[in-house]
């Protein structure tokens, strides 16, 4: 399954007539160009989950256009990318979601 399908699969997991108007996904274009998502994970079974801030591509001396940075605030998954690496950044949301926590 595509990582698209995968999210919006995952979001309808989510809906429970409640969660889906307080919380969603929101997925808009930068003016650099690129790609801002953000999924906010509040009431989820990721709300309490770590994860480590993720960048690729930051070189200011890079003449790539590939990027992006990946990071968590509060309940909020962030990312912002180059235009053709959104695919990147909803792959990176999967493998957190669905990385199974170990006990100690």
């Amino acid at each position: 399954m595509d990582d698209l399908t995968w999210l919006s699969n995952w979001y309808t997991q989510q809906c429970d007539g409640g969660w889906e108007h307080q919380n969603g996904i929101k997925i808009e274009t930068l003016d650099n160009p690129g790609w801002s998502l953000v999924i906010d994970v509040e009431g989820t079974a990721l709300e309490t989950r770590s994860f480590a801030d993720e960048t690729h591509g930051l070189d200011p001396h890079s003449s790539s256009s590939s990027w992006w940075v990946c990071k968590v605030e509060g309940t909020k998954f962030r990312t912002a990318c180059g235009p053709h690496d959104l695919p990147s950044v909803l792959s990176r949301f999967r493998k957190w979601a669905e990385t199974q926590i170990r006990p100690l």
